[in-house]
């Protein structure tokens, strides 16, 4: 733990130190500063890599907006603030000014930073597999941030090279073809799997290793099988990919110590931000809004603001030892002693009376607790998992299913089960099997920023706001638009070169 600390404070305390060429470069050049004299050894390289990081720690209640862009506009997720940028999102009522706005800077932020670590690492004069490892994580993460842009808005600008002209030629370019931006990812990936470290110690928790990089590209492959690509043949590449994954990490015994902040850093976290507690600047907000009222979970006492639906509640067995950490339906009032249990009726209950998500209702979410913050809202140190080992096993259930190998597809879907404690699943018709792999990635990754990409690729975002609790009460109907985000207006504004989404 101390070394994981150790690691957690030194990214999180040498993010911006050696970074004033990256952000110069972006937003402020001075000519007479030289980058090649910034970058004079492997430490200069590492806090260059430190600040690309640095991007997925998002400013104030950002992470609140990542949360609702990729796990909110789902049957899953219901919100306390139904009218303004929670409801937009909650409900898939996409605009051009909604907060999801936000990322197409960030992650453009990141991939700049970047760009100049692959540029610039190879003049400090490394030995060739150092140097390429540096690269390799630089690369790594640049297709991580390409991944999202590629999903959220599809066709985007491709920017391989840090930002040294600003010329219109050079900072306004058109977006580049899906398939286009796929061939960059799946490129960098390819490296940073040939040259990342095998695994990493524990006092390097949250940077990239092999298996993070061919965890991401079997994600990769598998998203491009489906929709809108429907490259089936990617099934078959994302198989043999993550099939590297097994044996590197693997599941926990009880799924509460996944999520549990006194074992983080577990085996099956593949990729994480890594977050402290009590530590200015270090933390994650979204213990606070996701908390329940009077609870001794988050501090002060939770802001209840998005919750999960009686709909995923409901799909769960009783016997199903995910639900109630999943979820928390009952729990003992931080000051009184009173027990707190939520009301399906729809009327108030004692105790979670601030206000959350009602009429439709909601449950408070129990993934995130962290009863040691004592700084602020948003010094929450529960990390923020992107890649878990669970989310390996169900992509392979789902790969060999469309392969048509529904017997090799349940025995990866039967590791999760077993888990969870139920029983192995025996479906033998592949579209009853479908249905079923689908139910449990809802279940098992439920608020672990998977499900709006999930039913992009599935094609089941119509029938997902059919049911949508938010969709319904704000009356959003369903439209093919909004298998895409909307490129943001300021965006648009900025360069007569991009065109927005079709139907925007």
């Amino acid at each position: 733990m101390m070394m994981k600390y150790f690691y957690k404070t030194c990214l999180l305390l040498s993010l911006f130190i050696g970074l004033s060429a990256c952000e110069s470069l972006e937003e402020k050049p001075f000519s007479f500063i030289g980058v090649d004299n910034i970058y004079q050894n492997e430490d200069d390289v590492d806090k260059a890599l430190l600040g690309v990081y640095e991007t997925l720690f998002f400013p104030g209640v950002s992470d609140l907006w990542y949360t609702l862009s990729t796990s909110g506009p789902s049957e899953m997720i219901t919100v306390r603030l139904k009218g303004g940028g929670q409801g937009q999102m909650s409900s898939v009522d996409f605009n051009e000014t909604s907060p999801h706005g936000q990322f197409w800077s960030h992650f453009y932020r990141g991939i700049n930073r970047a760009n100049n670590v692959i540029k610039i690492t190879p003049s400090v004069g490394l030995e060739d597999g150092l140097e390429n490892a540096k690269i390799a994580e630089a690369r790594f993460l640049r297709a991580f941030f390409y991944f999202h842009l590629a999903r959220m808005f599809g066709d985007v600008p491709l920017q391989l090279e840090p930002t040294e002209d600003f010329s219109d030629e050079a900072i306004r370019k058109p977006r580049a073809p899906l398939t286009e931006v796929y061939a960059v990812i799946i490129a960098d990936l390819d490296f940073a799997a040939a040259n990342l470290p095998l695994t990493r110690p524990a006092n390097q928790f949250g940077r990239a290793s092999v298996a993070v990089a061919n965890t991401l590209l079997g994600k990769v492959y598998l998203q491009m099988a489906g929709l809108p690509l429907q490259q089936t043949e990617q099934y078959s590449k994302a198989i043999s990919t993550l099939e590297k994954v097994i044996g590197v990490h693997s599941l926990q015994e009880k799924y509460s110590d996944v999520f549990d902040i006194a074992t983080e850093g577990n085996n099956e976290i593949i990729f994480a931000r890594p977050n402290l507690s009590n530590v200015e600047g270090s933390g994650t907000v979204m213990t606070f809004f996701q908390g329940a009222p009077n609870t001794p979970f988050s501090f002060p006492i939770g802001q209840y603001q998005l919750a999960f639906t009686e709909l995923l509640y409901n799909s769960f067995d009783s016997m199903d030892l995910r639900r109630d950490v999943t979820f928390l339906y009952e729990y003992t009032h931080i000051n009184t002693g009173d027990t707190i249990r939520y009301n399906p009726g729809g009327e108030p209950t004692a105790g979670l009376q601030f206000g959350g998500p009602r009429k439709p209702n909601g449950i408070p979410i129990g993934k995130l607790k962290d009863p040691s913050n004592q700084l602020n809202p948003f010094g929450h140190g529960n990390d923020l998992i992107y890649l878990r080992y669970a989310d390996v096993l169900l992509m392979l259930a789902e790969a060999h299913n469309e392969m048509g190998e529904g017997g090799t597809s349940r025995d990866y879907l039967n590791e999760v089960l077993q888990r969870a404690g139920l029983d192995d699943e025996n479906e033998a018709d592949q579209n009853s099997l479908r249905e079923l792999i689908k139910l449990e990635r809802k279940k098992e990754l439920a608020g672990e920023f998977h499900e709006y990409f999930d039913l992009q690729r599935w094609g089941d975002l119509e029938a997902s706001m059919a049911v949508n609790p938010d969709a319904i009460l704000r009356n959003v109907a369903y439209e093919p638009k909004l298998e895409l985000y909307p490129l943001p207006r300021g965006v648009l504004e900025n360069n007569e070169n991009l065109t927005q989404n079709p139907g925007y």
